[in-house]
């Protein structure tokens, strides 16, 4: 994640009173952008165990697997049991109770959102699960204000449950989550709504507001800082607002279109964000600054849970399923991570308390299952981000650019969503604040959404297609690269993605020779070796583009591997091809706004 910058070391008079309430408080906290609200939680979660509350009593949920990470690292660094402190996402404590409840349940095919209603409706009905959450004595919710749908009901339901007291931490005025209710009158309320149940739901209700700002260290970040309180307001005025925060933008630093700013960006060490409205124009940014040679990262969504790939090199390496601690300390020498820290996460995760050895048959079915902390699959440290201001939520730059988004929408709801989206942007910052043109170089045509999400570069003709967004889903994760689609020996693929492979590596797809196939199979190229084959959610994506019956493109290019990840497939395929035991092993991610290429006949 990216560097945070160290907040104020004393508390202020606000979050000393705060962090001095009692233990069985209920307390709703307003924390404005940079006023110290992670400082705040640490220091409050400090004083509950000071006060007796021991510290498996104590739940920490975050909306952002970013903001549980800071959230732990400062709690770890904190004196006392502090880390020991249960910390997680809304999804993974959802995963976890249904894993305690009902671990060969149904569950597991469902999405995030999916477990978090079955979680709810454990806690509103099952006595199994009213036993198991009345073990918190206090709960703490950071980022409140992101908890729309299915979230906010879960918080509701825990905070209607047994528990003694809460501290809930937010900023109404950067809830941007809205758009995903269909209620157009909540969306229009947006966080407002869940502050007003809560005020009215608990009469014994304490309120602060953490007023003072210690992230921006320059002007130009603080431009917008002084208009969150009205911004966060529930019969907050929004065009006014939404044109003076569009004013202030437009008055600052312009960099002018992404040519000129990347000459600027290109080989600065600090920490800088291009922020975006929407996937298309971060897919468009992207595209852009790999053909001027700007190194980047495209920021994942919140619910690209990825296992780096140092996971599976201990699976590779290793032998035998309980390694003594010094056998995986040795495998990880050369990873892309501390041993040490790897260990503690990797015996953690298995649930192992076995001391000093690993029990990976362990590790091995909690992988599969998905319920492991959210530490282990934070993204790499980049210098350059590419993003949308959502993905950035709870996340802070030296640098932010921000692409001009725009003359407002039409519509009191949209201009409301857009007033708080361009708000977070503007306060990412801690030094400069910049915006640039957009990037909107599609002379053939326009982007549009398919069914699925993914974006598709279409021509304004009928049945024109030049290309389609890829994601990191689309390399198929069920087998190993080399036994299916194409032949090759898979552990020497896997020793090619190990020691040949890295992020921002160029990469084509080529359509497999084998015509008989119903689906349209692909085979990932890199450098001219096969290193994997598309998915059932590529060519489902394929298909939709091209229609069915019609030609299929020959190749896919202007790809890049975002990394390589450690994916859990079937056993029994490991073990067929010679690969051991685990059904454990790398495949590239690989994303872009892909080209499609016809061939000779150029047909489309």
């Amino acid at each position: 994640m990216e560097e945070m910058m160290p907040e104020a070391p004393e508390l202020t008079a606000e979050q000393r009173s705060l962090v001095e309430q009692p233990t069985s408080a209920r307390v709703l906290v307003t924390a404005g952008a940079g006023s110290g609200k992670t400082l705040s939680l640490v220091h409050r979660v400090a004083q509950l165990l000071e006060d007796g509350v021991d510290a498996v009593d104590v739940l920490v949920l975050s909306f952002s697997r970013a903001a549980v990470r800071e959230v732990r690292n400062r709690l770890r660094n904190a004196e006392g049991a502090s880390g020991n402190v249960d910390v997680r996402t809304f999804d993974s404590y959802a995963t976890w109770l249904l894993s305690e409840l009902d671990p060969d349940g149904s569950w597991k095919e469902k999405s995030f959102e999916g477990r978090i209603q079955a979680a709810i409706r454990l806690i509103r009905d099952d006595e199994d699960a009213t036993e198991l959450v009345s073990e918190v004595r206090h709960l703490v919710v950071d980022e409140v204000q992101d908890l729309v749908g299915a979230r906010a009901e879960l918080v509701k339901a825990l905070l209607e449950s047994d528990v003694e007291g809460f501290t809930l931490l937010g900023d109404p005025a950067q809830g941007i989550y809205g758009f995903q209710l269909e209620d157009r009158a909540e969306r229009l309320q947006g966080a407002a709504a869940l502050y007003e149940w809560i005020r009215t739901r608990f009469d014994d209700l304490v309120e602060f507001t953490l007023s003072a700002n210690f992230r921006a260290r320059e002007s130009e970040a603080r431009a917008a800082l002084d208009l969150g309180p009205q911004v966060g307001e529930v019969d907050a005025v929004f065009p006014p607002l939404l044109h003076e925060l569009r004013t202030r933008l437009l008055s600052g630093d312009t960099l002018g279109t992404l040519d000129d700013a990347a000459r600027v960006l290109t080989g600065r060490s600090s920490s800088t964000a291009i922020l975006c409205r929407n996937n298309a124009q971060t897919l468009l940014i992207s595209r852009r600054l790999h053909e001027l040679g700007v190194p980047h990262r495209l920021q994942r969504a919140a619910e690209d849970r990825v296992l780096p790939s140092w996971v599976a090199t201990i699976y590779r390496e290793l032998a035998s399923k309980g390694p003594a601690k010094e056998d995986v300390l040795r495998a990880l020498a050369n990873a892309e991570t501390d041993p040490g820290d790897a260990w503690r996460v990797l015996k953690r995760t298995a649930a192992d308390r076995r001391g000093e050895t690993l029990d990976l048959v362990a590790l091995r079915r909690k992988l599969a299952a998905g319920t492991v902390p959210d530490e282990l699959t934070q993204p790499p440290s980049d210098s350059l981000v590419v993003s949308t201001v959502h993905r950035v939520k709870g996340l802070e730059f030296d640098q932010v650019v921000i692409v001009d988004p725009g003359h407002p929408l039409d519509g009191i709801v949209e201009q409301a969503e857009h007033t708080r989206l361009l708000y977070v942007a503007m306060t990412r910052p801690r030094d400069l604040l910049s915006l640039i043109k957009p990037v909107d170089d599609l002379a053939t045509g326009y982007l549009k959404p398919l069914p699925d999400g993914r974006w598709a570069d279409v021509g304004f003709k009928a049945g024109s297609r030049f290309g389609m967004e890829i994601r990191g889903s689309d390399v198929r994760a069920d087998d190993p690269a080399g036994s299916v689609g194409y032949s090759a020996e898979p552990a020497d693929v896997q020793n090619y993605l190990a020691t040949r492979v890295h992020a921002g590596d160029e990469i084509r797809l080529r359509r497999a020779s084998d015509t008989t196939l119903e689906e349209p199979l692909y085979i990932v190229d890199h450098a001219g070796e096969p290193i994997g084959v598309t998915s059932e959610s590529f060519a489902r994506g394929m298909r939709t583009l091209a229609g069915r019956g019609r030609r299929l493109p020959e190749e896919v290019t202007n790809l890049r591997v975002d990394c390589l990840e450690t994916v859990v497939g079937r056993e029994a395929a490991a073990v067929n091809v010679g690969l051991g035991w685990s059904g454990v092993w790398l495949r590239p991610r690989i994303e872009g706004l892909g080209r499609l290429v016809w061939g000779d006949k150029e047909k489309r």
